[in-house]
């Protein structure tokens, strides 16, 4: 056999074998992508990775609601006066509260009971048909104080002495308690307690036990004072001089709301 006729049937093995490699190559290249390494392939596969948490609770919210009775009130009086000057109105004005002053500290207003809370003094005018100031009419002077009541029993006696001393007008009364801070605290343990009964019922209707608290806020507390009086706000009360004002104080309640996250098992 001539040497031309060995060295094609070498050349074909050669790229047989070449050809083989590459697809070795090839197909191991593919098959070490199609399988997924560590935890990658665990979570591709559908298998819980070893380790990995997952957060098993139950939150809900409860409320707790406490009754209080109200112990103290503020109330709002003052005097509106109009003359033709306004110095006149202003001395008017200031001789009419001096004698309010007065009158609701001899009925056992404490001094620091008192505030100032509005002094205005408005121009009354005559006006054309535009609209058009033409002439001064006189003076309107507005002085109010707030009253802060310790005993709510004497209410009503004490606005009618503030009334006969020359008040003629109230702007509402509102109650409240002094020291909330026992209701709140018994409506933080009914709030709570108010949770952990929706978390035990929800527990059992799932099917689940129900664990320890993880998670406790306080979301609001809010004290709710009664307010079952307003009265007239501007209204003249000098009418009302000597008579009897029914006051009903009421009741108001502390509200208070937890968020609770409880574990399950």
């Amino acid at each position: 056999m001539s040497a031309s006729g060995w060295v094609p049937r070498v050349r074909t093995s050669l790229q047989g074998g070449v050809i083989a490699l590459v697809c070795l190559v090839i197909i191991g290249a593919a098959a070490m992508a199609a399988r997924p390494v560590g935890r990658a392939a665990a979570s591709q596969a559908g298998t819980p990775v070893a380790g990995a948490e997952v957060n098993r609770s139950i939150a809900v919210y409860g409320e707790g609601r406490v009754v209080v009775s109200p112990d103290m009130a503020t109330v709002t009086v003052g005097v509106d006066t109009r003359q033709a000057s306004l110095a006149e109105a202003q001395a008017e004005a200031t001789a009419m509260m001096t004698a309010i002053i007065e009158a609701a500290s001899e009925a056992g207003v404490d001094e620091d009971d008192i505030q100032t809370v509005n002094y205005s003094v408005s121009v009354l005018q005559n006006y054309d048909e535009n609209g058009i100031a033409v002439a001064i009419l006189g003076y309107l002077v507005s002085n109010q104080v707030q009253l802060t009541i310790r005993d709510i029993e004497g209410l009503g006696a004490l606005l009618e002495t503030v009334v006969g001393a020359g008040a003629n007008s109230i702007y509402g009364i509102s109650f409240a308690n002094s020291d909330p801070t026992e209701a709140a605290s018994q409506a933080r343990r009914a709030a709570v307690e108010d949770a952990r009964v929706k978390a035990e019922e929800l527990a059992a209707a799932a099917g689940v036990e129900l664990g320890e608290v993880v998670v406790l806020e306080e979301t609001s507390s809010v004290n709710q004072p009664p307010m079952p009086f307003q009265g007239g706000g501007g209204a003249d009360m000098s009418q009302r001089a000597g008579s009897p004002v029914p006051i009903q104080a009421g009741t108001g309640e502390v509200v208070v709301q937890v968020r609770a996250v409880f574990a399950i098992d």
